[in-house]
């Protein structure tokens, strides 16, 4: 495997980890968080930052959609052994994710 292909690899595997860890475990704490505060919040936020709040919501979203779709774009650049080697690394970063959320169910009890 040349050095460029091993690159696109680990910033492959590096997405898939990400997106394992990151995507369930952050939508887990906002959902959480949300359900503690939601009643004061809305109490005290008038309607109109509501609005404000959901569209950064929306803009951080697509931002991370776009980082996570543009080692794809990255891979398909590079051909059939590119996207290859894109697939490969995010399953294999899904799969070191998946241990690495295990790991810490057993040790913490963290859900």
């Amino acid at each position: 495997m040349g050095r460029s292909r091993r690159k696109l690899f680990v910033s492959a595997t590096v997405s898939g980890i990400a997106l394992r860890v990151g995507i369930p475990g952050l939508a887990d704490l906002i959902s959480h968080v949300w359900d503690e505060t939601r009643e004061p919040v809305e109490a005290i936020i008038p309607p109109e930052f509501k609005m404000v709040i959901t569209g950064i919501s929306l803009l951080i979203f697509a931002f991370t959609l776009y980082l996570s779709c543009e080692i794809y774009l990255k891979g398909v650049k590079r051909g059939r052994k590119g996207l290859f080697t894109v697939v490969a690394g995010m399953v294999l970063g899904f799969f070191i994710g998946s241990i690495i959320i295990e790991g810490l169910v057993d040790t913490f009890g963290v859900s």
